[in-house]
Parts: C-alpha cells; structure tokens; sequence
C-alpha cells in the first residue's frame, strides 16, 4: 500500500537508514557514501521509496573554454544508492530499473524556465541502475550523439520516480534512487526539483528549503568533441584529478589509468591562452601565483589523444 508522507530525506548513512529534515566537483566522480537528499518517504513510514525527483546542473560552454559546436557523446554520473523494496521492509530485493537523463539547451543562467529538451517529450536516453552500482558511476555508453550549439548553456537533468505506478509487492517494487555526491568544492550549483515534495522549480542545494544540504553536490561527467575536428574533450572527467581548487598559487594535477600529460593549457573565459606547456617533461604543477582572481579554465592533452577540461577557481 502507497504512503502519502513524504518529506526531504538524506540518505544518512551508507546503507538504508533514512532521516527526517525539514528542508559541475573538485574530486570528480568521487561518489561519497553519504550526503545525498531527495524527495522520499517519510522517516514514519514503513515503506521504503524514492518519489519523483530531478537532479540537474547547468553548464556553460564558454566556462570551459569552448566556443564550437560541442557534440556530447556520453553523460556519466554517480549513484548513491539504488535499490528495490518490497512494502514494510527496507531491505534491498535486487534488481535493476532505470532512470532517466534528459539534455536542455537554455539561454538562462538557471535550470527551469526557458530550457528546450533536445530530444523532444521523450528523454535522451534511459540508464539502468541497481545495488551493483552503489557508490560508483553509471554512464549512457554509447547511445548519445548531441551538438550543442556554440555559445550555449546546457543541462543535464536524472530524472526518477520510485512511487508512481509502484504498489511495493514482490511483483512490483519499490525503488529508491539517490544521485551520487561528494562535498568537495564545485565550480557550477548542484539542483534538485520533486512535484511531490513541492518544488516546482529547480533549487540549488544548501539554499532556499534544501539548505542543510549544501554537501549533496551532485557528481557528473559530460564526455564530448568538437564537431568540427572530432578532438574528444571531457569535462570534469574522474581520469583528471585537480588540486587544490580554488588555487592560491601552486595548482597540482594527476591522471589516472597510467595517462600521462603531452600538454598544458590555461585559460582566462575570454579564451586567451595564458600558459602553454609542451609537457615532454611529464610536468604535473603549473605555478598560477601571478594570475589575478577569478576563474580559468585548464586543458591538458593526454597520451590517449583526448583533451581534459577542468574549470579552476584563483583566490
């Protein structure tokens, strides 16, 4: 039997304890075992479910230095939790279902008014989640092939809904879905929108009704090329890792997968390349002492071919 009290939870602790509240990642795709929120049943009640909620950041293009035509070829983000229960029971039944990711061109500086789906009523794409995926990313493989247009802000919106058309019995579950999150520093807001919960229009966590969850920063990757030259780029890729940021002076990077840096380059949102590094060298620091505040963008070259894009942050 369906419930009808639902309140903005966070997922406590690993695992399914739940809590009652009133209520773009500087350790990317870092998925924390705690500090997520969403719209769910009530800490009252004896069953266990998620209820419609979208999980959605916006990007500028020009924040990454980018002033083509951007093809985005993969979306990836983390889970927190998924799983299926049965009603009066918390424990995870097993299985798999999907959520589902949404991309919006928009003209704002927001998530909500204004946002064209570039995919019409229906989502860009499904991914299927499941307890196996607990504390790690998930991503849309190979099914995304989207350009957005120069100059553009976009947004990716997770969409799921745990308790509509769910009755909670062995045949049809519950399902409990909360994004992926860490509490390191983000250079672009996190924001969570739930018709159930009463918030129609997207709000950035940590403020307005959500704002004792300002660590429930959500973790995305957008994978994508120049459309025109086919150079592959990521953004806020976990293959990259940057720190500190924000900066003061020496700004630190490391790969992973045994990738190595051919290249370094900063720079400012204006698109003037600030340093240039050709990395024979396998230089890992680049000194950014002198650079007046405000915000850069850092491109490194890989030996896979593919080109890292991190927005940084100079105090």
């Amino acid at each position: 039997m369906k419930k009808n009290l639902l309140s903005l939870l966070a997922l406590a602790v690993a695992g399914l304890m739940n809590s009652q509240v009133i209520t773009q990642n500087s350790t990317p795709n870092t998925v924390a075992a705690t500090g997520a929120v969403s719209c769910a049943s009530s800490s009252t009640s004896t069953d266990y479910y998620t209820a419609d909620n979208s999980y959605l950041r916006l990007f500028k293009l020009s924040d990454y230095g980018i002033n083509y035509n951007y093809r985005i070829t993969n979306i990836a983000f983390g889970v927190q939790l998924a799983s299926k229960t049965v009603s009066g029971s918390s424990t995870n039944v097993g299985g798999a279902f999907p959520v589902e990711v949404w991309l919006y061109t928009t003209s704002g500086t927001t998530p909500g008014a204004g946002m064209t789906s570039v995919s019409g009523t229906n989502p860009l794409t499904t991914v299927s989640v499941s307890s196996a995926n607990n504390g790690a990313m998930v991503n849309t493989g190979t099914s995304v092939n989207q350009v957005i247009p120069a100059g553009s802000n976009f947004v990716v919106e997770v969409w799921h809904d745990g308790n509509t058309d769910h009755d909670g019995t062995a045949a049809n579950p519950f399902e409990r879905f909360y994004m992926g999150t860490n509490a390191g520093a983000q250079t672009g807001l996190s924001y969570l929108s739930s018709e159930t919960c009463g918030i129609l229009t997207p709000i950035a966590t940590g403020t307005g009704a959500l704002a004792s969850f300002a660590s429930a920063r959500w973790v995305m990757t957008i994978t994508g090329q120049n459309s025109t030259l086919g150079t592959t780029e990521v953004i806020n890729s976990r293959d990259l890792q940057i720190y500190p940021n924000p900066v003061k002076d020496i700004l630190r990077f490391k790969f992973g997968n045994n990738l190595k840096s051919e290249s370094i380059e900063i720079y400012d949102l204006n698109g003037r390349a600030l340093t240039s590094i050709s990395n024979s060298k396998n230089v890992n620091e680049v000194n950014m002492s002198s650079f007046v505040k405000g915000n850069y963008v850092l491109r490194v070259k890989a030996s896979d071919g593919k080109v890292y894009i991190e927005k940084i942050i100079k105090e």
